[in-house]
């Protein structure tokens, strides 16, 4: 497909070990595509950021592609499989949507911040999704928030805000299962094209 960027949005390892990243790093070069990280539960925030620059670990990180901003968030939680925003991370977006009004932004963390439906996964979510929720329902320059995390696609639409779970490149679950049961379909990716116009399309 060739894409302009690949955003890789967590659990980019399974053991969060150097040997790991430095092994998907050669993985991924060949392509040739710029990488956006973000860490998964199972990740290592530090070495994350260390080997794929621009990874979030105390603080949000933007970057900007043509008239968009993706504003990279980090909701791991130090040896639990929730999630977590911290203070200083809605603090500084904070900040940055009372500077940043113009311009279309695509928001990307690892946990979701809705239920999507499938018991094993929610009970796994973002744990304070109430203050992130409000921050982006006063933002109309919010195009978009993508996770990844779920094994399985989701969409949805809030107030105007395309809600996307990205599926796995590994494994994936049925969805609304009360437990993980493979899905024989396979690993996925969801696809996003950012317009001029700050409107979206995606697929999977």
């Amino acid at each position: 497909m060739q894409p302009d960027l690949l955003l890789a949005t967590g659990d980019l390892s399974e053991d969060g070990s150097r040997a790991s990243y430095l092994a998907l790093q050669r993985y991924l070069k060949p392509l040739g595509t710029p990488v956006l990280a973000l860490p998964g539960n199972h990740d290592d925030p530090d070495l994350v950021a260390e080997i794929f620059p621009g990874s979030p670990v105390d603080t949000i990180e933007v970057s900007e592609h043509g008239p968009w901003q993706i504003v990279r968030l980090n909701s791991c939680m130090p040896g639990k499989p929730e999630g977590r925003l911290s203070e200083q991370t809605l603090t500084d977006l904070k900040c940055f949507f009372e500077s940043n009004q113009q311009r279309p932004l695509l928001i990307a963390l690892h946990h979701q911040p809705v239920n999507i439906g499938s018991p094993w996964i929610d009970k796994y979510r973002l744990l304070n999704p109430e203050n992130f929720l409000q921050l982006i329902d006063q933002q109309e320059n919010v195009k978009a928030v993508v996770w990844g995390h779920v094994h399985q696609v989701f969409e949805a639409n809030r107030n105007g805000i395309a809600m996307l779970g990205s599926p796995s490149s590994a494994i994936n679950g049925l969805t609304a299962a009360q437990k993980f049961t493979p899905d024989a379909s396979g690993p996925g990716f969801r696809w996003l094209q950012l317009k001029v116009d700050g409107t979206t399309l995606t697929g999977v």
